[in-house]
């Protein structure tokens, strides 16, 4: 890890990964108390960027979850595998009125 001097204060440099990633070294993220898993918004300001902690809340229940799962077993069974090309224009035109 290399520190920039800036007048009195230590900067943290880190480093631009594959993929765009970035590694928050552990002092910051435990000084944000920033958790493993945690969504991060991100966004520019002036010529910054902000990482802000934010709490998803999950579109469906775990119970729901179960529900889509046995759904999609049992309908698995019946779906029908269609080639590309005249036959998938075949299978559209037949689900068109």
């Amino acid at each position: 890890m290399a520190y920039l001097v800036q007048e009195e204060d230590y900067m943290t440099i880190i480093k631009l990964k594959a993929k765009n990633q970035i590694t928050i070294p552990t002092a910051l993220a435990k000084r944000l108390g920033l958790k493993l898993h945690e969504f991060l918004a991100i966004d520019i300001e002036d010529n910054f960027i902000k990482l802000i902690p934010v709490h998803v809340e999950p579109k469906y229940t775990e119970g729901e979850l179960k529900t889509i799962d046995c759904i999609v077993a049992k309908e698995k069974s019946k779906a029908k595998a269609i080639k590309p090309g005249k036959e998938f224009s075949r299978y559209l035109q037949e689900l068109t009125p």
